[in-house]
Formats: C-alpha cells, structure tokens, sequence
C-alpha cells in the first residue's frame, strides 16, 4: 500500500467519523422543534463526561482529515503538470475548490467555538437568540450550503474509488445529504421566519 493509499484511507475514516457526528448533530438539533426535550438533551449532552471526549474526537478527526487532504493535494498537484483540454463534466476551478475548504474549515471553528459560549441552561434561548440575527442566520445558511457541497462531492468520490458509479447510489448521496441540509437549516429558517 503506498502512502497516498494510506492518505486517503485515513481521510476517509476521518470524514467518515465526521459525518457520523454530522447526522447525531442534525438529529439531536431537530429535538428543537419539542420544546423542553432540547434543553433536556443538551444538559446531557454538555455534561463533562460526554461534550468533552466528543469535542476531542471531532477536533481530532477534523484535523486528520484536514491534514491528509492537503498532503493528498500537494501530491496531486505535483502529478500532473498539464491541464486536461477537455473535461466530461463540469469543472470548478482549483482555486475555487480550495477556496470553499477554506471557507468550510473556517465555518467550523467559528460553529464550534459559538458552541462553547452556549447557556447550557436555556440552550433553545441561545439559538433563538442567534438566529433572530440576520448576520448569524446568513453565515450559518452558507456554511451548511459549502458542507452540503463538500459532503455530496465527497461521498461521490469515495464511491468511485470503491468502483461504485451507478446513478441510483448517486441520487441516493444527493438524497440524504439534502435532508441532511434541510435538517441543519429548518431551526434558522423557522426562528427567522416566526
């Protein structure tokens, strides 16, 4: 197994790791809509024993696939020194690909620092709290806009390294990253509208 091989498996259990947290992070925001059972849920949720640990695997992870991703980049970047005349689908440019990493690494941090600053009492009154600012509101809908693209060209890609190119897996990715995006953005889009 060469290293890039081993670059790749690495970023891909990370991202897998990552998405994981992703579907239990949108599942438990959904308890927002049962009023007391959100702030029920996350006074478990931000006990010591529990936010801590799952803080540290998600910074890990995120880390490790931040990190592989790049050195993936590098390498690819090094491989081939002429551009294709012609692609078969739609191309984005590099630097626009890098841009919008950027961009979602940055959302991120700035969500899981936010998270940190949370009353851990009235965790609903925060949000509420957020989201009635159009800045916040605005800035979060991006943020999920960029991690829905980056999920869908992802899980793609990972499919066809694993030789699975059918348009049934493809409309299925396309699919659940899009409750998954519906999920994310149904609390912002409710507090804003009512």
């Amino acid at each position: 197994m060469t290293l890039l091989q081993i670059q790749k498996r690495t970023m891909t259990i990370a991202g897998t790791v990552l998405s994981v947290y992703l579907l239990f992070h949108m599942l438990s925001n959904l308890s927002f809509f049962f009023g007391d059972r959100f702030n029920q849920f996350y006074q478990i949720y931000n006990s010591a024993w529990i936010r801590w640990p799952v803080l540290a695997i998600v910074l890990i992870c995120l880390w490790v696939h931040v990190r592989a991703a790049v050195n993936i980049r590098r390498k690819n970047s090094h491989a081939r020194q002429v551009a294709y005349k012609k692609h078969d689908k739609f191309h984005i440019h590099a630097s626009l690909v890098t841009l919008s990493i950027i961009l979602l690494f940055l959302f991120i941090i700035v969500h899981i620092l936010q998270s940190l600053y949370v009353n851990p009492f009235d965790v609903r009154a925060s949000l509420l709290d957020w989201f009635s600012s159009p800045f916040i509101t605005l800035f979060y809908l991006m943020g999920v806009f960029i991690l829905t693209m980056h999920l869908q060209h992802s899980l793609i890609n990972v499919l066809q390294t694993l030789g699975i190119s059918s348009k049934m897996h493809h409309i299925a990715i396309h699919s659940a990253v899009a409750v998954l995006a519906l999920g994310f953005v149904s609390i912002p889009v409710y507090v804003w509208l009512v």
